[in-house]
């Protein structure tokens, strides 16, 4: 499990080098033709689940048009048996507001054979959750 485990690290480190370019249709290579993206509703302003490079490519189009400046940030990545954990830095500045954001971010993505199937965009909080991790509330 280690050998795909790293597998699959190494193909989510190639994304964000696209995605930190701002490069987003090159990363189309490293996405299975079926995948599936879940945008959260903790962390997405048009949240739903999209099926293939086509829908999912135009909402994240839609989502880039609201900003005058992106910037998404990788900042740490955590393997597990199932899936990847990244943990970013989402920057950018409001294209009708004008308003700056830095946000703590997630995302977590599960790959087969060399592909990314599927991935979910979310809170920090969803993320380490997803990675054992969070830290459950005092009760």
């Amino acid at each position: 499990m280690v050998a795909m485990s790293q597998s699959n690290v190494e193909i989510v480190r190639r994304l964000f080098d696209y995605w930190e370019r701002g490069d987003w249709r090159a990363s189309a290579e490293l996405f299975d033709p079926e995948f599936e993206a879940v945008f959260s509703t903790s962390s997405f302003p048009d949240p739903g689940t999209y099926r293939g490079g086509r829908e999912t490519l135009e909402a994240w189009g839609g989502w880039l048009d609201a900003w005058d400046e992106f910037n998404l940030e990788l900042e740490d990545m955590i393997a597990t048996e199932t899936a990847v954990v990244v943990l970013s830095r989402l920057r950018g500045r409001g294209k009708a507001s004008g308003a700056p954001v830095d946000a703590e971010v997630g995302c977590i993505f599960e790959c087969n054979e060399g592909r990314i199937e599927r991935m979910v965009f979310c809170d920090r909080h969803q993320a380490l959750e997803a990675a054992g991790l969070a830290e459950q509330p005092p009760g």
